[in-house]
């Protein structure tokens, strides 16, 4: 499995579309990040608005440009290799399939808690630094955000990643994953039907966001369930998505 791991590493850190997807979500979040700090400062000498920030509220909020960057570079890990014709390559390197998935799907988690923990820690820094005064630093606070990211990001990849081995397309893999992490829950909220509602709760968008609005310093009181329910239905859909991947892997030709 290790020997399998590198191959899987080194195949995407030097994928050109990784960094790319690494640089934009690192721009936009910082940036959002910035914003939010600039917000906070300017409630708190203008308007007598609110005079705490806490910097893991900053990172948390910016949060969503990072998981679609993340979502792209998993995809690409496996629908790139289709697109490629290089699929053929990464199964004679290591032929047993359910290996081979095992270890990207070790490899892109591990990378995406990685790189979603370095962009929030950067992120609350960034939005604590542009609050100036109206920051609050709650060390502890930040460290729980920021295992909450990391672990979110991880779920995130794996889903990403399950998905676009089962649909093997570059296009339809983002266009799928889209409609199930952000339109269909869109929509959903729109019908007042209870039992839609319940549905909708479940659906990885809304688990997603769970995750991140539940873990605010003041998260919304109209949330389903909290933060870490939230990351134990997202890591069902993950676990579901691996598994669809691997039968359709398993059953079809490269």
């Amino acid at each position: 499995m290790s020997a399998a791991m590198a191959f899987e590493w080194v195949k995407l850190r030097t994928l050109r579309s990784t960094w790319w997807c690494v640089g934009v979500a690192a721009l936009l979040q910082v940036l959002y990040a910035l914003l939010l700090g600039v917000d906070a400062r300017s409630d708190l000498e203008h308007s007598g608005g609110p005079s705490d920030l806490a910097v893991g509220d900053a990172g948390l909020l910016s949060v969503q440009f990072d998981q679609y960057a993340l979502i792209a570079a998993a995809l690409l890990a496996v629908t790139g290799e289709y697109a490629s014709g290089t699929i053929g390559v990464t199964l004679r390197a290591v032929p047993v399939r359910g290996r081979m998935l095992a270890a990207k799907a070790l490899v892109v988690a591990l990378a995406a808690a990685g790189v979603a923990t370095a962009l929030m820690l950067l992120a609350a820094v960034a939005g604590g630094l542009a609050a100036g005064s109206s920051a609050g630093w709650d060390g502890p606070g930040l460290r729980g955000d920021t295992a909450l990211v990391a672990a979110y990001a991880a779920a995130i990849a794996v889903f990403a990643l399950g998905l676009g081995t089962a649909i093997r397309s570059a296009v339809g893999g983002p266009t799928v994953v889209l409609v199930i992490a952000v339109v269909l829950p869109t929509v959903l909220a729109r019908i007042s039907l209870e039992a839609v509602a319940r549905v909708d709760d479940y659906l990885p968008g809304s688990a997603g966001v769970a995750v991140l609005h539940g873990a605010l310093s003041d998260p919304p009181a109209a949330q389903a369930y909290g933060p870490i329910a939230g990351l134990l239905v997202f890591a069902a859909w993950s676990a579901a998505a691996l598994a669809a991947g691997y039968a359709v892997l398993r059953r079809r030709d490269a």
